[in-house]
């Protein structure tokens, strides 16, 4: 090629119209018929680079728009495949042009789904590109862009395609290939359109066989869904069930046999889907095709049967399996064990709560005798109180149950478990299996006269009521949970779980507090002082309220979706039972006026997450008979049990086999009564239902958890879940023993304890090892080696000189987690599980070479370099204080923000349902180590950003910048914060959408309401709709919900506080304040100037 020609192509590569014009005049030369070695033509180059002008000159020069380089293709497909629609004007001359072919018979519209060039797809369609033309393997534009999942594509072709299943070559349509590729949204667009979904290539496959071949779920759970066959067989007879079990897809499988279809079909070598399933493994799908009737006596051509063909594979299980369903009597009686009943469980758990003192025992008891006593039992009860000096079950309470560890620690140290009637009534240990149910305990006449004082509750582990060697307070009470199944006169059966009063024990409650399918008994002891019940009432109620998961949706006035059964008891004695009769009962020291009072004021604080028995349910303990408290009782007990029984699921058949094969396994691990999860799994298909499969376990062990026979333990860190199959082992010997008052005596001042404490202790246990695992998974515990550290059993104080003031050039920062308003005394309990935490924290930092932690009571303090943080409880709340060189104070932000974290999330896993609040205290104040520094609240704080000011004042009128607060001074790390008035209202959690409900649902006097709230929300057309919904679902909740997806840009906190000031709810704001974050950090920095703050492009 000349030069000459060299410089025109590069001319039309570079768009130079004047250098071309001065070409083609000066030298003469004919446009049309120049060409390059690859027979391109200027026009080629020009059109593919999209210079619109350059082509329009080529077109009057006469060069050819039809005519196709050395592939064959056209100006208009270079233009097509870089997406040059400015140009299509000028080549579209024709609808012959528009559909032009390249020598692989590929049109412009090809090559523009190719290359994903979507407006030049567009432009084509709309100039009459026929969509149904084949390239050389008989593919269209369609099956070119299912290959490549461009759905958007795939929707414009379809809409402009009238025919949808043409095939290719190897007769796989546009649905086949986006099956094949597991491109979802391309084969709904396809069926959306009308593709067929039962079409088969030339190998006889469908979608469905084609997406089974490569795994894709998702794509065969959506072609089901549309009602493809499932019974098509391919070229080799497979199904697509055959294909399920040889990939191992168990949803699959389980789906198809759901359909109620033929499972028996056989391919070319006479595999049924059963075959294909024992030879490769699949034990899951064989015991799915077995429940849904597969035939295992069906033969291959080779005359195997499936257990044949597992033994060969040496799929021993699976030949075991199928052995153990050969005969059809057997076979039938696990398929039916795997339905359910028609009638609900026969037990359910009630967790009775209350300090030591309170009369819970003797209140269970009044529970267990009969509701009408003859006057033979009645002086048989006389006589037996008389003679009788302890509480303890008596010697011939039927033991059911395997040989327990319980009952030889307790021969062996029966002086140190008894205890003195005058000091507590919370004594019963229960050494039965879960089956059995014991009567009531003999109660001497001095016990029945008079109830000890009550143990009221005091700010534990930081007051008196430690775990100490010299604490007789609690030295004769029951520590742990006493669990026990019982069945009550009138009431029914329930699994009693009797929680001790003893404080160090509530570490660990939450893992057996929060499920809302039981019955919740909180039990006081009436004194004359009200308001000392009334304290101990909302310490309990708010113990509950925090460790129940909130749940959805909210309710009118924020109830929420399952709210807690609760009952109150107030417990007291008569002045003398030998003279109380129905027609002279003993009257309570608390006045009628008094407990309806206290009844109303408790309902209205805690209404929102519990069904709480409307009254105060008084019960004599002295009396012989049923007093009207007791009565009232159990007509509760029973109405609670039904309506909750009604709610549950029915119960597996296979419920009662399990009940029995519970029993062997507690007999064979009666030492240590714990089996993992997947041992689990394996036992129940192993040795009581080999149909039994994952599904059903985990349906199996809700129920077993239900009605109180097994205890799941989860361990988030290892991944490692526990199955306590004795739950009275793990509340009453474990727990029992180890917050009992012979334990703590054992116990170091640092809290650390060896193997051979545990060992001591725990004789029975043959590894210890796995003694600790129990405990470390329920996070009372961590590993620090060669020892473990319990924050519970700390007793040493921190030293004086922990924080001293000798750090002047460093910066300091701080704050204090509270929990939210009404929901005091919590942090205590929860402060050793945050210590534990810590500890285990130290294990994941990434140098721990570097870093050191330090425990005490109360308090901790952890170095990382140069950095120090001190975490400690003062009150009520947790504070965590940070200092470090100035140098560091990027690094010394994201110490404060993650040691701050793993207080909140703690605190979250321990008690879900509590609100916590961070209240930063003046850097100023620490740095001069003041006794009481001053604290910036919330409100404060989202307040000053409201006012697009950096200054906020604290709690002593003092002011100080934001960036030093809560940044160390850091304007770079303030860059990363997004403030929480930019927070989306989305972002809620229940617990505060519960509290708004509650506030702005009723209707307000002045109108302050919900109703006024969507109109200033700009929803007043959504007011029939919300309104429509009654009572059911909050209103306030609703209006939320829709504001932040109606206009999710504008739904802010920030906004929404400023439209609660307009409405003149202030105290609804106050409250948004507290309970959203103050802030977020953000992946991108944002600009910080020297007086304003500039966060989402806006300066604030």
């Amino acid at each position: 090629m000349s030069k000459i020609a060299s410089a025109i192509f590069l001319a039309c590569e570079r768009g130079a119209l004047p250098e071309l014009r001065q070409f083609v005049s000066s030298c003469f030369i004919e446009l049309a018929h120049l060409k390059n070695e690859l027979e391109e033509t200027p026009l080629h180059v020009a059109s593919g680079n999209g210079f619109e002008e350059l082509v329009h000159f080529l077109l009057k020069c006469g060069c050819n728009p039809n005519i196709g380089d050395g592939q064959g293709d056209t100006p208009l497909i270079w233009a097509a495949r870089n997406g040059h629609t400015s140009v299509f004007k000028y080549l579209l001359k024709s609808i012959e042009m528009v559909n032009a072919t390249n020598k692989n018979q590929e049109t412009a519209l090809h090559i523009a789904t190719r290359y994903t060039q979507g407006k030049a797809v567009l432009a084509l369609l709309e100039a009459g590109a026929d969509p149904h033309l084949m390239d050389k393997h008989l593919e269209t534009s369609l099956h070119i862009a299912a290959w490549d999942g461009q759905n958007g594509l795939l929707d414009l072709l379809c809409r402009f395609s009238h025919f949808l299943d043409i095939q290719n070559s190897d007769g796989d349509s546009a649905l086949h290939i986006a099956a094949i590729r597991g491109h979802l949204e391309c084969l709904e667009s396809l069926l959306e359109n009308g593709a067929q979904v039962d079409l088969q290539n030339q190998s006889g496959q469908t979608a469905l066989h084609m997406a089974l071949s490569r795994g894709h779920v998702d794509i065969a759970i959506l072609l089901l869904g549309r009602g493809c066959n499932s019974t098509i067989q391919d070229q080799n007879g497979d199904t697509p069930l055959h294909l399920a079990a040889e990939k191992g897809l168990f949803t699959i499988a389980q789906t198809i046999c759901q359909l109620n279809i033929p499972i028996d079909i056989q391919n070319s070598q006479g595999l049924s889907p059963l075959h294909v399933a024992a030879r490769f493994g699949s034990i899951e799908i064989v015991r799915c095709l077995c429940l849904a009737g597969a035939n295992v006596h069906l033969k291959t051509n080779d005359g195997m049967t499936a257990e044949i063909v597992a033994l060969a594979q040496e799929h021993k299980h699976i030949a075991v399996l199928l052995g153990k369903v050969k005969q059809e009597k057997e076979k039938q009686k696990f398929v039916e064990q795997l339905t359910t009943l028609d009638i609900p469980l026969n037990r359910i758990k009630l967790k009775v709560f209350g300090s030591q003192g309170a009369g819970k025992t003797r209140l269970i008891q009044a529970l267990q005798r009969p509701s009408s006593a003859s006057s033979l039992n009645s002086l048989v009860e006389s006589v037996s109180r008389r003679f009788s000096g302890s509480l303890f079950l008596s010697s011939s309470t039927t033991q059911t149950g395997p040989p327990s560890v319980h009952s030889n620690k307790g021969n062996q140290n029966s002086n140190d478990c008894a205890f003195s009637s005058s000091t507590s009534d919370e004594g019963i240990h229960s050494a039965t299996s879960s089956t059995s149910s014991t009567s009531s305990s003999a109660i001497n006449s001095q016990q029945q006269q008079q109830l000890p004082p009550p143990n009221r509750h005091k700010t534990w582990p930081y007051s008196n009521n430690t775990i100490s060697g010299n604490n007789k307070e609690f030295k004769n009470g029951q520590q742990g949970i006493d669990i026990q199944n019982m069945s009550f006169t009138e009431c029914g059966e329930f699994s009693v779980w009797n929680f001790s009063g003893h404080e160090p024990s509530h570490i660990c409650y939450d893992h057996f507090v929060g499920n809302t399918d039981c019955v919740h008994l909180v039990v006081t002891r009436c004194s004359d002082d009200p308001q000392d019940e009334y304290k101990e009432l909302l310490y309990w109620l708010n113990f509950l309220k925090g460790r129940v998961t909130p749940t959805e949706p909210i309710g009118h006035c924020g109830l929420m979706a399952r709210r807690a059964v609760v009952a109150i008891v107030g417990t007291f004695c008569g002045t003398d039972s030998s003279s109380s009769s129905p027609s002279s009962p003993s009257q309570p020291p608390i006045t009628l006026n008094e407990a309806e009072a206290m009844m109303k004021t408790l309902k209205m604080r805690f209404e929102t997450h519990f069904e709480i028995h409307p009254q105060l349910l008084l019960v004599d303990l002295s009396a012989q008979t049923d007093c009207k408290g007791l009565k009232e009782l159990r007509n509760f007990l029973v109405k609670s049990r039904e309506s909750i029984l009604q709610r549950l699921q029915r119960p597996l058949r296979l419920l009662d086999p399990a009940l029995l094969f519970l029993e062997q396994l507690r007999e064979k691990y009666s030492q240590f009564p714990c089996v993992t999860w997947n041992y689990f799994t394996y036992l129940i298909p192993s040795e009581v239902n080999p149909l039994a499969s994952d599904g059903h376990c985990r349906q199996l062990i809700q129920q077993l958890q239900l009605i109180g026979e097994v205890v799941y333990l989860r361990d988030e860190c290892k991944e490692l879940d526990y199955i306590v199959i004795s739950p009275e082992w793990l509340g009453t010997h474990l727990l029992g023993t180890l917050f009992s008052n012979q334990f703590a005596q054992t116990n170091r001042t640092n809290g650390r304890l060896m193997f051979e404490d545990f060992a001591a202790a725990f004789p029975e246990v043959a590894d210890t090892g796995d003694l600790l695992q129990i405990m470390e998974t329920l996070q009372i515990c961590s590993l620090v080696e060669p020892d473990f550290e319990f924050p519970a059993f700390i007793t040493c104080n921190p030293p004086i000189d922990i924080w001293q003031p000798n750090r002047p050039q460093f910066l300091y920062a701080g704050l204090r987690i509270k929990p939210a308003r009404g929901m005091e005394q919590t942090m205590q309990a929860i402060f050793p599980r945050i210590q534990v935490s810590m500890r285990k924290s130290m294990q994941d930092f990434q140098d721990s070479l570097d870093a050191e932690l330090l425990q005490w009571k109360g308090c901790s303090k952890m170095l990382s370099g140069k950095m120090e943080a001190l975490v400690r409880l003062i009150g009520d709340s947790v504070e965590v204080q940070i200092r470090g060189p100035s140098s560091m104070s990027n690094s010394a932000i994201y110490f404060l923000e993650d040691l701050t974290n793993l207080v909140e999330q703690t605190a979250a896993e321990v008690a879900p349902g509590i609100s916590t609040e961070r209240h930063f205290l003046s850097p100023k104040h620490l740095k001069e180590h003041r006794t009481n520094p001053a604290s910036f609240t919330p409100e404060v704080i989202m307040e000053m950003q409201l006012n697009e000011s950096l200054i906020i004042e604290n709690s002593d009128g003092e002011q100080e910048e934001f960036t030093d607060v809560v940044c160390f001074g850091s304007t770079e790390v303030a860059g990363l914060l997004s403030l929480g008035i930019d927070i989306s209202v989305a972002q809620l959690q229940p617990c505060t959408r519960s509290e708004l409900a509650a506030l702005l649902d009723p209707s307000d006097p002045m109108g302050r309401d919900w109703s006024i709230l969507a109109v200033r929300l700009n929803l007043a057309e959504a007011l029939p709709s919300v309104d429509s919904t009654g009572q059911s679902l909050s209103r306030t909740d609703q209006l939320l919900a829709e504001w932040a997806i109606t206009t999710a840009g504008n739904a802010s906190i920030g906004r929404l506080a400023t439209i609660l000031s307009e409405m003149g709810r202030d105290d609804v704001k106050q409250l948004l304040f507290r309970r959203v974050p103050l802030y977020l950090f953000n992946s991108t920095p944002q600009i910080i100037t020297e007086n304003n703050i500039v966060n989402n492009n806006e300066i604030i």
